[in-house]
């Protein structure tokens, strides 16, 4: 390893080797997978009306070979010092050579979905093309969700695509010592201890007794035995055209976020998670990335409550109103750009950092995932969504959570997540089902968001 100079050594410890550690977020993901034994990875699904020059697909895959998702964690030498990234060796191009049946589409989505990752030893993503027999082809992109996250994932794709030069960590000719290390453990101390004290000084968002949210439900005992081998929850992907969805947004007063949100939590309501007349709480992630922001993850997010009412026969949770909950989302929005939103977690986020792995497992086994999550990647960059200069008819974007067992899932309390995008005049919503009591499968799924689609004049088309 070649030496550095003096200058460059008396930056190290904020310019380089700082900015150059796992975040919170990235150590939230890497903790999932080695504490929880719940590896979390990203999954990008392109669908070509034909097939792609394998020469272009390669092109691609060097670009993504070159750029920030080749990167490794590696454990700091002192206790407390956090992970620190070090470049990694790309997995090869996978092309398939047999065509996938058209009735095997998802199958082959999900198989593609399990593919053994490792922040660690590597490789940390996979490219993956195949092409169907009835002519269409299928490209799948999976990156641990340690190394990125969506803004990330369209940024990396875009550049190479265009076949621009990526900025990546570490910087060249940069040898992390001992020494920054120590400080760096230091440097995390100080601020756990700082984060504690601003905990204790800050008031806590009030918390409404009557606003449904998942921690209300208390954990299911583990049933054992067919509960206790892994499965792949309920997962799905529906496509409709984009100018029916912003039709539907705006005759009742929203935008196509708001009807979203109003879309998943009726296909709670649907399926009984949420009960006519309940409030519910819902998660919104927002994208906090720079131009030239080398972090893994940037994202943060807000909550909005969301009123529904009765409504239909039998009666389920219906949302009336799509401006009340544009107005919600948009006042919950300019309060996150403020600086006015009041986080409780935020501040404890360096002490959890230093905390121990069995600290984190028994921390972790209390808190519950989101009741209803729904992510609005908005209308995808033109190269994003035309790597290969046409236009893919769809595009899935989701994340996967692998090795899960039902008892896990039940543990975790969750109920619905969604992805919504746009692709040239096609709307894509992807959906994972976290309760494995209400969803047993794909198909009990579909039929509960088939129903929602119907009830509000969408036409959807199931992948």
């Amino acid at each position: 390893m070649s030496q550095v100079s003096g200058a460059l050594r008396r930056r190290l410890p904020v310019d380089h080797a700082r900015a150059n550690r796992l975040t919170p977020d990235d150590d939230l993901f890497l903790r999932a997978r080695r504490v929880l034994g719940m590896p979390v990875l990203n999954q990008i699904v392109w669908r070509f009306d034909t097939e792609p020059d394998p020469a272009a697909v390669r092109a691609v895959h060097r670009g993504l070979a070159a750029g920030p998702w080749n990167r490794l964690a590696v454990a700091g030498r002192v206790p407390g010092a956090r992970p620190r990234w070090v470049r990694g060796v790309a997995a090869p191009l996978r092309l398939d050579a047999e065509p996938v049946p058209a009735d095997a589409v998802t199958a082959w989505i999900e198989e593609h979905a399990a593919t053994r990752l490792d922040p660690v030893v590597g490789p940390t993503w996979e490219l993956r093309l195949a092409v169907t027999e009835t002519g269409e082809s299928l490209m799948s992109l999976v990156v641990g969700h340690e190394v990125c996250d969506g803004g990330a994932l369209i940024g990396a794709v875009v550049a190479a695509v265009e076949g621009r030069t990526q900025p990546v960590l570490p910087a060249e000719h940069v040898q992390v010592r001992l020494r920054d290390d120590v400080r760096d453990a230091l440097h995390l101390t100080r601020s756990a201890v700082h984060g504690l004290r601003r905990a204790r000084a800050q008031q806590p968002p009030a918390r409404d007794a009557g606003v449904l949210t998942s921690d209300q439900q208390p954990p299911s005992p583990p049933r054992g035995g067919a509960d206790a081998t892994p499965y792949r929850p309920a997962s799905i992907a529906v496509t409709s055209p984009a100018a029916e969805w912003h039709r539907v947004a705006a005759e009742h007063g929203g935008t196509a976020n708001s009807l979203l949100v109003a879309v998943v939590t009726e296909v709670l309501g649907v399926a009984g998670r949420v009960p006519p007349g309940a409030s519910v709480k819902v998660a919104l992630p927002v994208d906090t990335r720079a131009p030239g922001d080398l972090r893994s993850n940037a994202t943060t997010g807000v909550s909005i409550v969301v009123d529904t009412e009765p409504g239909g026969e039998p009666a389920t949770a219906r949302v009336g109103d799509l401006g009340t909950v544009r107005a919600r989302a948009r006042q919950a929005f300019a309060g996150l750009a403020a600086g006015t939103r009041i986080d409780p977690m935020e501040p404890l986020q360096p002490l959890v950092q230093l905390l121990p792995d069995p600290v984190v497992r028994r921390v972790a086994s209390r808190i519950a995932a989101p009741l209803c999550l729904c992510s609005n990647l908005g209308r995808l960059p033109e190269p994003f969504a035309a790597p290969f200069g046409r236009l893919a008819s769809a595009v899935l974007m989701r994340s996967v959570t692998q090795q899960v067992t039902p008892d896990m899932m039940r543990s975790r309390r969750g109920g619905l997540t969604a992805w919504w995008n746009q692709t040239g005049d096609t709307v894509t919503l992807g959906l994972l089902g976290m309760d494995p009591d209400l969803w047993p499968d794909a198909a009990s799924l579909w039929a509960d968001v088939d129903r929602v689609y119907d009830r509000w004049g969408l036409a959807p088309r199931l992948w």
